[in-house]
């Protein structure tokens, strides 16, 4: 219950807040690596999902356009709270690009996020960062904890030039 409140102060914050008056034009890239977690510790609750909102939030001050790049565990997750984040993100107008570690790390089919693969965090900002300057940011849904299918598709199509992006971009690094 406290999450949801949580996630619109934040937004509200970056997107009411006079610092946001003059935002720069170019986009926005922050890189995130999950909080360390340990199982049963309820201290870090919560530390991932509260990292991300920040984050979150210090961009859309600054810039129109913002993206996330996570580089996740061998999973495909952030820990503590992050993934959950990061998936209402995806629906408030941030393109996310997921990284993990290994080639063998599996990936979250989770619409509306951009998978990077094993990309540096350099290549896929500097990716991110041009597919936003072309495309412009992506659709937000009306509410992003429960989007509606013709939502999820107008997020999908507009997400399609910047995977591709990313795929050729991953074709391109020997494994």
């Amino acid at each position: 219950m406290l999450r949801p409140v949580l996630f619109r102060f934040c937004l509200t914050l970056a997107v009411g807040s006079p610092v946001c008056a003059k935002p720069e034009s170019t986009p926005g890239i922050a890189v995130l690596r999950g909080a360390a977690w340990v199982p049963g510790d309820p201290v870090r609750n919560g530390a991932g999902e509260l990292a991300v909102l920040v984050a979150a939030t210090r961009l859309q001050r600054a810039h129109r356009t913002a993206g996330l790049v996570a580089v996740c565990d061998r999973h495909g997750h952030l820990r503590s709270g992050g993934e959950r984040a990061l998936r209402q993100l995806v629906f408030s107008s941030f393109a996310v690009v997921k990284l993990v570690e290994s080639a063998a790390a599996a990936t979250d089919p989770h619409p509306g996020f951009l998978f990077g693969g094993t990309l540096s965090t350099g290549e896929a900002s500097a990716i991110l960062e041009r597919c936003l300057t072309r495309h412009g940011p992506p659709p937000a849904s009306a509410d992003p904890t429960a989007p509606t299918s013709a939502e999820i598709s107008a997020l999908l199509a507009h997400l399609a030039p910047f995977q591709a992006a990313l795929d050729a971009a991953r074709a391109a690094v020997p494994q």
